[in-house]
């Protein structure tokens, strides 16, 4: 069992608690409940694979630049071993079938400096490509929105996350429409039922669709995209899995501009 800290919102008491089950099981790097997503209308979605003895989805990613991608720090990090990023983590893009083979590698990564592997608190890192990406109509970037986003937005997922907590992965892309909720809302969604909330509204954006609809393990690195302004917003992070009525949680984009403004600068395009 792992310990985390209940953070003080609005007058709630601080405490530590231990959550009731497993951390690996509970916070998990996790779409239930979506429908296959049409072609091309996610043209940034990468698919973060492991190439071994066999090839195996690990998380989503978002194309943000030629030589950019960005995901969840917990999907780069089992990957870095004594610094370096193993060369078997591979990007699938221009598909919607994450067994396609259309490549992209990596060669180096940049993780937020802060980010807490036991809390997944500043859960936000950057795949940085081989090559540059070559953009067409069906591969481009997608616009990040560092506006702060508060509860009621329109918004979707797409990922190939399981259809259920012990299902199969979906070949097919899948596309869920949520709306955020406030942190007031996501928080209490947490306690009512005598679960802890380490929620943080600064850093992190809740969603919550129905039971039966939401994110699952796979999805984790996946964006989450306003639906009026097509920009994405927030970054699969963690939850209760799989759907099961629980806000999943997001790394809020606003919250990381500089972050992420120095990280770009790093790998200036040509």
């Amino acid at each position: 069992m792992a310990v985390i800290k209940i953070r003080n919102y609005s007058g709630y008491p601080s405490k530590s608690a231990q959550l009731p089950y497993d951390v690996n099981n509970v916070l998990s790097p996790r779409i239930v409940g979506g429908e296959d997503a049409p072609e091309r209308y996610a043209k940034h979605m990468v698919a973060l694979v492991l190439i071994g003895y066999v090839k195996m989805l690990s998380c989503g990613g978002s194309i943000i630049g030629k030589r950019h991608v960005l995901t969840a720090a917990h999907c780069i990090d089992p990957y870095v071993i004594w610094g370096e990023l193993s060369p078997q983590l591979k990007g699938v893009v221009g598909s919607n079938y994450w067994n396609s083979t259309n490549y992209i590698e990596f060669t180096d990564y940049i993780i937020h400096p802060e980010y807490g592997w036991t809390s997944f608190t500043n859960d936000i890192g950057l795949l940085i490509t081989a090559d540059k990406i070559v953009y067409s109509k069906f591969v481009g970037p997608i616009a990040l929105n560092y506006d702060f986003i508060d509860g009621a937005v329109r918004s979707f997922v797409t990922g190939w996350g399981r259809l259920e907590a012990n299902g199969e992965v979906p070949h097919r892309l899948q596309l869920l429409y949520l709306n955020t909720m406030s942190h007031i809302q996501c928080v209490w969604a947490f306690i009512s039922v005598g679960f802890p909330s380490t929620v943080d509204p600064e850093l992190e954006i809740c969603t919550l669709h129905s039971k039966g609809h939401g994110m699952c393990f796979g999805d984790s690195g996946s964006a989450l995209v306003d639906a009026a302004s097509r920009k994405l917003i927030g970054i699969v992070s963690w939850g209760y899995p799989c759907a099961v009525g629980f806000p999943d949680v997001f790394v809020r984009i606003s919250a990381f501009e500089k972050f992420l403004r120095d990280a770009l600068g790093k790998y200036v395009e040509h």
